[in-house]
């Protein structure tokens, strides 16, 4: 039924602005979790630096 309804293939057209919503997401992801590591890496320096 879904043949005999769309006998083409969708265009990748419609594709394309989800796959850039994807791979900005997955870079913002990525920058959350290095920012992440690097502020719990100077909390850890100022602590252990206090004593």
């Amino acid at each position: 039924m879904r043949d005999f309804l769309f006998p083409h293939p969708p265009t990748g057209r419609p594709r394309r602005p989800m796959v850039k919503r994807q791979m900005r997401e997955k870079r913002t992801a990525h920058l959350l979790i290095i920012f992440g590591l690097v502020l719990a890496a100077v909390e850890i320096y100022v602590i252990w630096g206090s004593f």
